[in-house]
């Protein structure tokens, strides 16, 4: 079972007391209370995806009767091949992955969005004359790597400006180093990135100054979450679990950014190495995933057909995928009520009264 970080000091009688009375527990009940162990592959292991994170770091999962194990990926590509083969109950992946997987005979089940409008973006230096996806006919594109979610968006918004992702672009894999990345603007061996918002954003922190050149209409679009795989998508119990949990995750960071940092620096240390750049690349992720409010409370992963079918279409014109898919025969759209059937208030007060001395 994963260490709980924990939510707030207690006195030691008090914790003794408790420990005592969960042992008798336990006794009495016996296997039966044992937590689940689930597999939720994700698409990085960098901050963007805080929300899993802290409902691990929070127990929240656990809360679920849940022992999750998160496991970290080289993107979306890798989770939906882990899914297809039904090694992992649940993963975290964007469209332009999950559709050919789908499209190839693959059972992956959308029942919860992360991410609300498009999580990749494609940048140029601020002083670059190039204004549009159209203005890098003939150009050179750096990417993560080749297995990273932004491959097939960027294809696809190719071919929607009319040009070849296979001859009228060079596109070359550099990596998310933000020295590597200036460095290879700076000298021309590239003339424009794409990555993970989260990613160009901490890179602008470290001095890289770019601007976006994707389509504002990506910004409507489900774009990350999680998908079950075919064995685990009638559980309703399971997915409710992980949505909720992670809904939490998520609100806790929407409250008090300082103390989700601490929370994941216990967790992901690797991501704040360089404080200012970590702090800055979860803010930008926030601001792409914050769930939308009705009456004055997020409703957490909404979801549609609509939303993904309008992804089918954008890359069949991109020619990521052949085939018209109905998302509505996969889309899990009935769990949002359960899954948001929590008490927010109480979240935020216990986001607040995390540690922010760290």
């Amino acid at each position: 079972m994963r260490h709980k970080i924990s939510r707030s000091a207690r006195p030691w009688s008090v914790l003794l007391s408790l420990t005592v009375v969960l042992a008798l527990i336990g006794a009495a009940c016996g296997e039966d209370e044992e937590l689940r162990e689930v597999n939720l592959a994700l698409s990085t292991t960098s901050g963007f995806g805080y929300g899993y994170w802290i409902a691990v770091g929070l127990g929240y999962y656990e809360d679920e009767g849940l022992d999750v194990n998160l496991q970290g990926t080289g993107g979306s590509a890798d989770v939906a091949q882990i899914l297809a083969a039904n090694n992992a109950e649940a993963g975290m992946g964007v469209p332009g992955a999950m559709l050919p997987a789908i499209e190839a005979g693959a059972g992956l089940y959308p029942f919860f969005t992360y991410a609300y409008g498009e999580v990749f973006d494609v940048v140029v230096p601020n002083d670059s004359p190039i204004m549009d996806i159209a203005g890098l006919d003939g150009l050179r594109i750096g990417i993560s790597e080749l297995a990273g979610g932004e491959v097939p968006l960027v294809r696809a918004l190719l071919v929607e400006a009319g040009l070849d992702p296979d001859n009228d672009v060079e596109i070359i894999e550099v990596g998310t180093n933000a020295p590597s990345v200036k460095a290879a603007l700076d000298d021309g061996r590239i003339d424009a990135y794409s990555s993970a918002k989260s990613d160009i954003a901490a890179m602008n922190s470290a001095g890289l100054g770019t601007m976006t050149i994707a389509p504002a209409s990506l910004n409507t679009l489900p774009a990350e979450g999680l998908l079950a795989a075919e064995d685990f998508k009638d559980d309703d119990e399971l997915l409710i679990g992980l949505g909720r949990a992670t809904a939490k995750g998520q609100l806790v960071a929407y409250t008090n950014l300082d103390g989700a940092v601490c929370v994941l620096k216990e967790l992901i240390p690797e991501e704040f190495t360089d404080e200012e750049a970590g702090r800055s690349g979860l803010a930008a992720v926030i601001d792409i995933t914050t769930a939308p409010q009705q009456g004055g409370e997020y409703q957490f992963g909404f979801l549609d057909a609509a939303g993904w079918n309008t992804y089918v279409n954008i890359f069949i014109q991109g020619g990521v995928i052949n085939e018209q898919i109905d998302m509505g025969d996969y889309v899990i759209d009935d769990l949002l009520d359960e899954i948001n059937d929590f008490d927010q208030q109480a979240i935020i007060d216990e986001a607040n009264s995390l540690e922010t001395d760290c």
